[in-house]
Parts: C-alpha cells; structure tokens; sequence
C-alpha cells in the first residue's frame, strides 16, 4: 500500500517535468520571432508558400495539377484546416496561428524526446529534452510552418512507439504499423524521409525480426500512399518533376562540408566570432565526446544510426538552408540522452562529467540563444488598406503580402492565375533550369517573372526588393510601373502591359 503513493508522485513529477519542459520549448520558439518579425512579420519564405498552397487547396485549386508546388502534399495537408479557418477569420489571423502551432510542434517534438528516455532514468530524460528545446538547429526548424517541424514529430513518434523497452518480437502489431505510418506521413511531407525509413526498418529487423519489420514498411508505405496518391492521380506527371526531377536537378549550394557541419551541430550562431572550420573541428570533438559515451548504449546506438542516416542526406543535399538541420536534431537528442544515461554521478569522475556537460549546455545557451532572432515586422494591415482600394487581382513574389494583407482570399474568389512559389519556377522551367543558371542569368524564368508580375491590376515586389535574383532588365521593367503608395518601403505597382517582348 505504501508504494501507491510513491507511484503517483513519481507519475505527478514526470508529468510535471515533461509540461515544463515543453512549455521551455514553445517559449524559446515563440521569444525568437516576437523579437524578430513577430506573429504577422516576413519570417523566411518557404512557409508563406506552404500556406499559401493550403489557402489554394481550400479553394478547391490543386497543387500539381493546377500550381508549382516542389514537396510531398503533407505540408499542405497539416495546414489545410488553418487555410480553412482564414476563409472566416482572415488569413493573417489564421496564420499566425499555425505559427503558434508550429511552436507547439516543436514542445510535442520536445516531450517526445523526454518520453524515450524516460525510461531510463529522470536525469538523463530531462538533459536530452533540454538540449531539444534550446538546440539551434531544432528551434530555426520550429520557429515557423516548416517541412522539417513536421518530420521531426513523426520521427519522434515512431521512435517513442518502437524504442521504449518494448519486446517488438511479442505483443501487438499496432506500434509497428503506427510507428510506421508516422514515417510515412514523414516522407509524404519531405522526401528526405526515405532514408529514414530505411534506417529504422533496418533497425527494426534487428529488433523485431525481419517479418514484424516488414510492418514497419508496410505502415510507411501506407502512411505515404494516403498522403501523396489523391495528388498523384490527379497530375502523376507534373507531380513526379515537380517534387522528385526538379529537387535532384537543383545545383549545387556552395560553403563546404565544414560549413554544413557546423550548422547540423547547433554551432551557425557563433560564425561572427569564431572561423568555420574551428567552429568545424569544435563539433567534432564534441561529437565524439557525445558517442563516446553513447555508442555504449542501446538508444545511443539508435541515435548514432540516424544521425548518420541524416548526416549523410544533408551533407549531400544539393540545396542548403540552416533550416534544413532540424532533419538530424532529433538523433542529435538520443545521442545527448543516451551519454546521459551512461555518465552515472557518482564518485569524482562522475560528478565531474556532469559540471562539465553543464558548462558547456550553459555556454551553448548564452552563446547562441540570445542572438536568435527570426525574420522582419511587415506592414500588412497598411498594405492591406491601400490594396483594398485597387480593385482586380494582386501579384507578388512572396505570397506573406498576399496573406498579410487579405489579398490571397480575394484573388481565389476572382479565380486569379494561382502562383505561391515564384521562385519556385526557376527550378521547374525547362530548358533554363537544367543548365543550372542563377536567377539572374536566367532568361527563361525572367521572363516568366516579368509576365508574372504584370499579369495584376497591382502589384508588389517584396522578396527581390533586394534581393540579386532579378536581372538589370527586369528590376527596369517592374520599376518603370507607375507607383501607386509606398507602404513601408515595399512599393505597390499599377503594372502597364509591355509594348515589345522581354528579352
């Protein structure tokens, strides 16, 4: 009788402990755009395209058949009820809450890591989920409505459902196939999530036998198919180039092998005071340090397999982006959880592990976290006002002055010409794209941009306001259209139809 208690206490603090620490995670995320662009700021790219696909969608306008889009349909599916809810409340209202809920990815993402290791011991559980919640790589990938927040809570998932003591080779099948179809709603919404998948049906074999993991690839299989094939049968081609051609065909971001590794490691902050590459050598030893400890456990082991299953992807990957890390932030985790578990305090040597392992997650914090900021205010409800009083459709090269401004609902409801990814097109528009040519040296998609853009009764050039992307030629066609207001310093363009063809 008198263990009752002692298991509801302990019940309570693990509760406990896992509540706050998620709510750490969801404050960090939140903390880092409130200081930067804020709920209704330009905060990257990508994400304003995603919505936008959703808002699209919504509308009954398909991605594929009737738009560019470059990834899996998973990305717009998760945000297709918030698409839904800006038809009533207003994009901008509506977006801002799929940010939030974007934070809130990332405290599942950070809970689920303490889930894992839980198992093993409180002290350990608490240093991996705190190293999640404040690790750079996680809270870039998390800070907005990115495709790597959402693979990495299906990641999480599936691990929770396969590593956590559990005898795969007994008991019921479900685990196997929901652990499963967690990876393949993974690879429905990024296409890295196949090397995933392999990694952990693999490991699955080992652990489950080759018949039980094979239901592992079943429910991936599963997972991906129910996510993709409505897409796929409605445009198998367009799909096809779009999301698998169009990505392998991209060339090739310059910086080095050093560079992506400092950025995979949590270590991109700290470029303005310490050289790459002994930033680089830094992560090394720190890396291994980690498996040292690590490689002597199970979870480690685990950890380790998918830190070179993600490792490798990224450091292969033609495009590059710090966003993209938050692909092995979920190994990097394990690995931290499982050298707690191995780094016992006791005796000298312990107790001096643990300060040491504490120093240096203390100075990681004050080295990156109060700098970390994300995107710029945007003067949407001023935008709005002055788009509101042009009639007709609005064009633009990032869809956040479409959302911010109510102007994405309105020119669905005109059934305008649907483009979210402007840029999006300089990998998909053939012969050009193939020739690997920038942006600016490409006259094909130039051209495109030039029609494009003055295609609208208005319109407004926020991403290539200054950015390089846009050839001499066309910043003069688009700068020669009479101005209608300044808002911000984004200009609102009455464009006027060309009088001979753009070269």
């Amino acid at each position: 009788m008198s263990s009752v208690p002692a298991l509801r206490t302990v019940s309570r603090a693990t509760v406990g402990w896992a509540v706050g620490l998620g709510a750490l995670a969801f404050a960090v995320r939140l903390v880092t755009v409130l200081r930067g662009g804020g709920l209704f700021g330009r905060i990257g790219y990508d994400g304003s395209v995603y919505y936008a696909s959703a808002a699209a969608l919504a509308h009954g306008v398909v991605p594929y058949a009737d738009f560019l889009l470059l990834h899996p349909p998973g990305i717009v599916l998760a945000l297709l009820p918030f698409a839904a809810l800006g038809r009533a409340v207003g994009d901008a209202d509506a977006y801002a809450l799929a940010r939030l809920a974007w934070f809130g990815l990332g405290a599942v993402s950070t809970v689920l890591v303490f889930a894992v290791v839980r198992t093993r011991g409180l002290r350990p559980a608490v240093a991996a989920a705190t190293f999640y919640a404040v690790f750079v790589p996680a809270v870039t990938s998390e800070h907005t409505t990115s495709l790597e927040a959402v693979g990495s809570v299906c990641l999480l998932g599936a691990v929770a459902l396969l590593a956590r003591g559990r005898d795969l080779r007994t008991g019921p099948v479900w685990p196997l196939l929901a652990a499963g179809a967690l990876l393949g709603v993974s690879t429905g919404t990024k296409i890295w999530g196949v090397a995933v998948v392999l990694a952990l049906v693999g490991w699955s074999v080992g652990r489950a036998g080759p018949r039980r993991a094979g239901l592992v690839l079943a429910g991936a299989v599963g997972g991906t198919v129910a996510v993709c094939l409505p897409f796929f049968v409605a445009a198998p081609g367009p799909m096809w180039r779009m999301v698998v051609a169009d990505q392998l065909g991209r060339r090739r971001v310059p910086g080095g092998l050093a560079g992506r590794l400092v950025d995979i490691t949590g270590l991109s902050e700290l470029r303005g005071t310490v050289g790459t590459h002994l930033l680089a050598g830094v992560a090394l030893v720190l890396l291994v340090a980690v498996l040292a400890l690590a490689l002597r456990d199970p979870l480690g082991r685990l950890g380790a397999l998918l830190l070179a299953v993600t490792t490798a992807v990224l450091l292969s990957t033609p495009p590059w982006s710090v966003a993209y890390t938050g692909l092995a932030a979920p190994a990097l985790a394990l690995l931290v959880g499982a050298a707690a578990i191995r780094l016992r305090p006791v005796g000298r040597a312990g107790v001096t592990g643990h300060a040491a392992a504490l120093v240096v997650l203390v100075a990681y914090v004050a080295a990156s976290l109060p700098g970390l900021t994300f995107g710029s205010p945007f003067p949407g409800r001023s935008l709005e006002r002055v788009l509101a009083a042009a009639p007709g459709c609005v064009t633009t090269d990032d869809p956040i002055a479409l959302i911010e401004t109510g102007a994405l609902q309105r020119d669905l409801d005109l059934r305008c010409p649907v483009v979210v990814d402007l840029s999006g097109y300089s990998y998909d528009l053939q012969p050009a794209a193939a020739e690997h040519l920038s942006r600016s040296a490409n006259g094909q998609w130039q051209r495109f941009v030039q029609r494009r853009l003055g295609s609208g009764q208005t319109s407004v050039v926020v991403r290539f306001r200054t950015d390089p992307g846009l050839s001499r030629r066309t910043r003069a066609v688009v700068d020669g259209w009479p101005v209608v207001a300044v808002v911000g310093g984004y200009r609102v363009h009455r464009p006027v139809p060309q009088v001979a063809p753009a070269r």
